[in-house]
């Protein structure tokens, strides 16, 4: 509740917070010019239609920029339109013929169908220039779905992926101080108050252009309550907090002047949680309104009953909902939904379909926002949205809308997304077989992000059986889309350990988006890019390193190509990428080779997890722990313990959050580490991992044997190896053992890949019985890795020489123990010959 004003008196009940709309004007529109220019240079182009983006994070000068842009080109002459929500429809209709017209769409991500609709019409082209300027928090599945409306939304679509969000600084070296001061005299003249001399306190970086805004209209409140003493000091940091402070007791003075505190209408302390409901809901008429006051009435005391009518009215004209910023008056809303039990649910419940959609989209807008930023309420918003999400009704548009605004992958979201996607499929009619060739999909996706790829699969078969009878009615629009989910597919199958299969998907998706890059040039490129980012990385794991290292460096070309022109929004593809091709080579023994990518990797990754922990931690992850294998594969051992150390640190971060996604890392990076510390002498310590890494991986086989077992053999031959170092050999021959079983039985579903490994297994195990003085039972492993590796050999000689060199220096050792001296000798002097015969880079 509310108890005292901000300042003693306060001698006007406008609202100060509507100042800061943009479209008020109040304060001209400062900096930008860059993007300014770019944007009515985008205006004049020579193309007859064109869709451009504008990004950034709340509060950073969006909405400004596109009004500014819209009205420096109505006064050139062009016919400029806001467009509102549900408001598509009649947008083209509205525009002149022949007339050059700007339509600018604000909360783009939120939008329904008619979107998709309005850009649709406009490919079709119109007598006159058109641009469609989309206002966004960033690029997400929305932006994805709107392009596979078709290839002519597409070809619109794509360059307006170039951009960068906006930077929170509007001016080159701004200073938050001097931006302060210059806004205070415009407010002031709002106002009609003198203008006051302030002494502003910053915060580190530069502020958003909303706090600079809302600490110049703080100081001229002070000045309009106390008059003008000197210079007031004002916190841009805590200045949307202040200004808050106003607009409550405004909403106090409101009520009062309309008779309704008090026994008329209700209590001081139901003032909060009736303008909450209503920013929520975003009521715009009385009746609406009077029947969310009856609602909430039951869980907000101190309304009076009978008084739902003159309550109503004077929510509307409040209209909190319309006439604020959503950043400022969102940790108001997040307070009273977390201390009000039942205020969400009151809100909801029976509530219509746009004042549903409104309050769940508001909802994740509190919950994606402190998730940026990190801020205080995180746990809350997290609730808050989880109720808003549950209470949503059955509504296939609403349901695809809101799960299109949740950023992934996330940790924190990732289930609630996977949620969505399902119910949204649910409510997706059977009959519309492209809307639901897509609810399959993006369920699919959903669900492989949180580590159910056995459940995704079946999804995305389904959505490839639909997308292939689409093809044949319609390939232009349809290939596209098939490609696409044919490269999720091949995904999902290599999360599973089937990489063959995998293969087959992702060979069929290249294909038929070069086929569509031929013909349109430029529009499936990023589509293009992830399909053969994908096939490289299948290749690899179908033990074809050679293969995969071609396709790994077409796509780090193909990122580098777009992260150039969009560093925000591909940076963190193109790392992956290096650090793909860093394993490619790793795996090829070409380590020096492998160094520059890892290191380019590994800094792109440090800088997007400290941006944005929950998108960016695991990939940090990963690029650790490939910077750490390849200073191991270059001799630098103790320099690779800091990066595996650090790998491990976040892996167990990751897997305690999201250990469906996450806790396969962590076995990896825990073998990794134990296998690094016991070559380096510190092998307790090593042990203890590798026997952490080989409980996780049974767990994680008995749950997905196809996937998991081939890693499970390889911790427990990286635990053999530590047991005989630690002259445990018992330990040792009973996890080579195992291993060795388990490499047989692969063997026996896929030859090709699994024979090296085998062939290995093998080695180790003939030189664990050697030590144990078991000299007749070292003899027959070794002579079966060693004629596995010959036929290996005749394969693909360079790569698995070495193997052969190795299993025959063990060959030689057992054959000695049992005195056949000659053979000895023999499989020693060819072991010395394959040695001497390989090229300094493969040894």
């Amino acid at each position: 509740m509310l108890t005292s004003p901000p300042d003693a008196t306060v001698t006007s009940f406008l609202s100060p917070g509507r100042l800061l709309a943009p479209a008020r004007r109040t304060v001209p529109f400062v900096g930008r010019t860059a993007e300014l220019a770019a944007l009515l240079d985008w205006c004049t182009g020579p193309e007859e239609t064109a869709v451009q983006l504008v990004t950034g994070p709340r509060g950073v000068g969006k909405t400004r920029l596109a009004r500014e842009a819209a009205h420096r080109m109505a006064h050139a002459g062009w016919t400029c339109l806001d467009v509102p929500d549900g408001a598509e429809p009649a947008a083209l209709p509205a525009v002149p013929d022949g007339a050059p017209a700007l339509l600018v769409l604000d909360d783009a991500e939120t939008r329904g169908p008619a979107l998709a609709e309005l850009l649709r019409t406009a490919a079709g082209g119109r007598n006159g220039a058109l641009r469609i300027l989309l206002v966004a928090r960033g690029v997400g599945p929305w932006f994805n779905r709107l392009a596979a409306t078709g290839l002519a939304v597409r070809a619109l679509l794509e360059p307006a992926r170039a951009g960068d969000d906006l930077d929170a600084r509007v001016l080159p070296g701004q200073v938050d101080a001097r931006l302060v001061t210059a806004f205070v005299e415009p407010y002031a003249r709002a106002l009609g108050v003198p203008v006051p001399r302030v002494a502003v306190g910053s915060v580190p970086g530069g502020a958003r252009m909303l706090d600079l805004h809302a600490a110049a209209l703080c100081a001229v409140m002070r000045t309009q309550v106390r008059g003008s003493r000197g210079a007031l000091p004002v916190d841009v940091s805590d200045a949307l907090d202040e200004l808050l402070e106003h607009e409550r007791w405004t909403w106090f003075r409101s009520a009062e002047d309309a008779g309704l505190l008090g026994e008329a209408g209700f209590l001081p302390e139901a003032i909060d949680s009736l303008v909450a409901a209503a920013t929520l809901t975003g009521v715009r008429t009385a009746d609406a309104a009077e029947n969310l006051v009856r609602r909430v009435a039951d869980v907000v005391p101190g309304v009076r009953p009978g008084a739902e009518a003159e309550i109503a009215r004077w929510l509307v004209r409040l209209d909190p909902q319309r006439a604020l910023p959503r950043r400022l008056v969102d940790p108001h809303l997040l307070a009273e939904l977390t201390d009000t039990p039942g205020l969400l649910g009151a809100c909801l419940t029976g509530a219509a379909a746009p004042s549903v959609r409104r309050a769940v989209l508001r909802a994740a807008d509190l919950a994606v926002e402190r998730l940026d930023r990190r801020s205080a309420g995180l746990s809350d918003a997290l609730d808050q949205l989880g109720a808003t999400v549950a209470a949503l009704p059955e509504d296939g548009h609403l349901l695809r809308t809101v799960s299109g605004v949740l950023p992934h992958p996330s940790l924190a979201l990732g289930e609630l997304r996977a949620e969505l996607t399902l119910r949204t499929l649910a409510a997706t009619p059977d009959g519309d077989r492209a809307r639901r060739a897509e609810a399959l999909r993006d369920v699919g996706v959903a669900l492989g992000e949180v580590g159910r790829s056995a459940d995704a699969e079946r999804y995305e078969r389904q959505a490839v059986a639909l997308f292939r009878g689409l093809v044949e009615q319609d390939p232009h629009r349809f290939r596209p889309r098939l490609a696409a989910v044919l490269a999720n597919l091949g995904a999902t199958l290599s999360d599973q350990g089937r990489p063959q299969d995998a293969l087959r998907c992702e060979e069929e998706a290249v294909g038929l988006l070069r086929h569509v890059d031929a013909d349109h040039p430029g529009v499936v490129t990023l589509d293009l890019t992830t399909a053969v980012s994908n096939l490289a990385v299948t290749l690899a794991e179908l033990g074809q390193p050679l293969s995969a290292l071609a396709p790994s460096r077409e796509a780090v070309q193909l990122w580098r190509g777009l992260a150039g022109r969009n560093p925000d929004r591909f940076t963190r593809a193109l790392a992956l990428s290096l650090m793909n091709v860093a394993r490619r080579l790793l795996e090829l023994d070409r380590g020096a080779e492998a160094l520059p990518a890892a290191e380019e990797s590994l800094e792109i990754r440090r800088r997007l997890a400290h941006a944005d922990p929950d998108e960016h931690l695991s990939g940090l992850g990963d690029s650790l722990e490939v910077m750490g294998s390849v200073l191991m594969n270059q001799g630098r051992g103790v320099e690779s313990l800091r990066y595996l150390e650090e790998a491990v640190a976040i892996r167990r971060r990751t897997a305690e959050e999201n250990p469906g996604r996450y806790l396969a890392d962590l076995a990896h990076s825990l073998r990794a580490l134990g296998t690094q510390l016991s070559g380096l002498g510190r092998r307790a310590e090593g042990l203890e991992l590798q026997q952490e890494a080989v409980g996780v991986q049974r767990r994680l086989a008995a749950d997905n044997p196809g996937r998991y077992v081939p890693e499970l053999a390889e911790a427990l031959s990286a635990l053999g190896v530590t047991y005989s170092r630690l002259d445990r050999p018992q330990d040792a021959l009973n996890a080579e053992r195992e291993a060795t079983r388990t490499w047989r039985v692969l063997v026996g579903t896929d030859p090709h890949r699994y024979r090296p490994r085998l062939a290995r297994s093998l080695t180790n195990l003939s030189s664990i019985f050697a030590v144990l003085k078991l000299g007749d039972e070292a003899l027959a492993p070794a002579s079966e890795a060693v004629a596995l590796l010959r036929d290996l050999v005749a394969e693909n000689t360079p790569r698995y020489r070495p193997s052969l060199a190795a299993a025959l220096r063990v060959l030689a050792l057992a054959l000695h123990d049992q005195e056949r001296f000659a053979e000895a000798r023999e499989a020693r002097s060819e072991a010395e010959e394959l040695g001497e015969s390989l090229p300094i880079g493969d040894m």
